[in-house]
């Protein structure tokens, strides 16, 4: 059955741990429809009210994905081998400003360079206050 009083959320990474994670916290929840976002939909049909194909890396999938979404959850895959964090995070948080999105929540860590005196040993976490300050 369609539920239609309920804001929608899109949420990018939600075949992960933390993205699976939210799915489920949002799914428990009365407020809210959740729309799963995954490479491969076929593949993950359960898991959430909707599972749509979006892409970081092919930024016309996520004008679909996010339609109608009020908000949008985003947890990158840093860890993956070619992975530009930073582009993948800007491309969705544009996609999310052209569609409208009302909140946007971009599941990160602080600038670690900025709270420590030695240099981290994870090269994207210093570019991710940069995109979001």
């Amino acid at each position: 059955m369609q539920r239609t009083n309920e804001k929608l959320i899109a949420v990018i990474g939600a075949t992960g741990r933390q993205g699976s994670s939210v799915v489920r916290a949002l799914q428990t929840s009365s407020q809210f429809k959740v729309r799963a976002l995954t490479r491969n939909p076929d593949k993950h049909r359960e898991l959430a009210y909707e599972v749509v194909k979006a892409d970081l890396n092919l930024p016309e999938t996520l004008k679909a994905a996010f339609e109608g979404a009020h908000g949008v959850f985003l947890v990158t895959n840093f860890w993956e081998q070619g992975t530009d964090e930073r582009k993948e995070a800007t491309t969705a948080v544009r996609a999310a400003k052209d569609a409208g999105v009302k909140h946007f929540v971009w599941s990160t860590l602080p600038d670690v360079e900025a709270i420590s005196t030695a240099s981290s040993m994870f090269p994207t976490l210093p570019a991710r206050p940069k995109l979001i300050g």
